[in-house]
């Protein structure tokens, strides 16, 4: 547990495996979490998410493997492609092989395969964000738990599409709901986006929950 955000903060202590956590904030690269320990006397400071994984992981355990690839981001440039994300790529049927071969291929709907195909369940085997919305069943957006998968319409001046992730809570009162997903500004990470609004120059529309 460190003061800040960063391995450049001083540390604050360690936590011992299994420890209950609550999760405070999480900072503006999706990647650490403030969190304090429960219980008289527990401290507050900042951990790497990848070592954080949220509790209701046992009723969707693929929220568990998503939260070990948190940091796993595209590498710079056109030369060099992330070994992780062609894993990601490889696991849907309807890319070209060149396109798996690429982590700047649309990969959200690739990540969330991957994660549940690392339960021994079966995707959507689709690079499409909007084949999850057929996915096992439906749940109501009002009662979201933590562990659903969120399937979004995507609309921006340069196209339209979808995105898809593992939602973590809503914010009722800013409309917005706390995803962790794959292709989040190029990155495994945990991001904000609005229910049915404007985030920088695209328009996101929150179209379905979907549940094992």
């Amino acid at each position: 547990m460190r003061q800040g955000a960063g391995t450049g903060f001083d540390s604050i202590g360690f936590i011992k495996q299994a420890t209950v956590l609550t999760a405070l904030a999480v900072d503006s690269s999706g990647t650490w979490l403030q969190v304090k320990e429960d219980g008289k006397g527990g401290k507050t400071g900042w951990c790497s998410a990848r070592y954080v994984v949220p509790a209701s992981a046992v009723d969707s355990p693929w929220l568990a493997v998503a939260a070990k690839e948190v940091g796993t981001k595209e590498y710079p440039g056109n030369n060099y492609s992330h070994p992780r994300i062609q894993q990601y790529l490889a696991t849907v049927n309807d890319l070209s092989a060149l396109e798996k071969l690429h982590d700047e291929t649309a990969w959200c709907s690739c990540f969330m395969n991957w994660c549940v195909e690392q339960t021994g369940r079966v995707g959507t085997d689709s690079a499409w964000a909007k084949s999850w919305g057929n996915w096992r069943k439906a749940a109501a957006i009002s009662a979201m738990q933590t562990g659903d998968i969120a399937v979004f319409d995507r609309r921006s001046p340069k196209g339209g599409g979808g995105h898809v992730g593992i939602a973590i809570a809503i914010d009722t009162t800013a409309k917005k709901i706390l995803l962790l997903g794959g292709n989040q500004s190029d990155a495994v990470r945990y991001a904000w986006y609005p229910l049915d609004g404007m985030q920088r120059d695209t328009h996101y529309n929150l179209l379905s929950l979907r549940r094992a």
